[in-house]
């Protein structure tokens, strides 16, 4: 017998309009976005390939952050798809990738690598002592750790 492999895509959504209201992003709506936009780019083909292995494994609505599984090989059909997903549900995003990678051990290693220069990143841009407080703040209610 021979094992199916699975790719896992980090990706950062980014809200398309400008307000600070969560982004209420549900597993389902990602997952059909995704399946509809792969078989705008790719046709039927594409839709079929991705379809058997697709699974969105992890969506964090206060980092705006998700892990979709692929199977190897068409996830990189899924991939070069990624970038022309413009709505999730009644929501217009944007989707980056990230990270790749085979597993999400390694995913979730990467996110904390990618978090931690985000925090650095703001940190840097902060002149006084309260700006940089109110960073390490909002960073906490979002869950994030330092």
């Amino acid at each position: 017998m021979v094992r199916f492999k699975n790719r896992y895509l980090t990706a950062e959504i980014i809200p398309g309009d400008s307000t600070t209201q969560p982004l209420n992003v549900k597993k389902y709506d990602l997952l059909a976005s995704v399946l509809d936009v792969t078989e705008q780019i790719h046709g039927e083909f594409g839709a079929a390939a991705i379809r058997n292995g697709l699974e969105i494994k992890y969506c964090n609505e206060s980092t705006q952050i998700a892990i979709i599984r692929c199977r190897h090989g068409p996830h990189r059909l899924l991939a070069s798809s990624l970038p022309f997903l413009s709505t999730v549900g009644k929501r217009k995003v944007q989707l980056q990738s990230v990270y790749t990678g085979a597993t999400m051990l390694r995913c979730f290693k990467f996110l904390k690598k990618f978090h931690e220069d985000k925090i650095n990143e703001a940190l840097k841009t902060c002149k006084t002592e309260q700006e940089k407080k109110k960073v390490i703040e909002t960073m906490s209610k979002a869950n994030l750790e330092f």
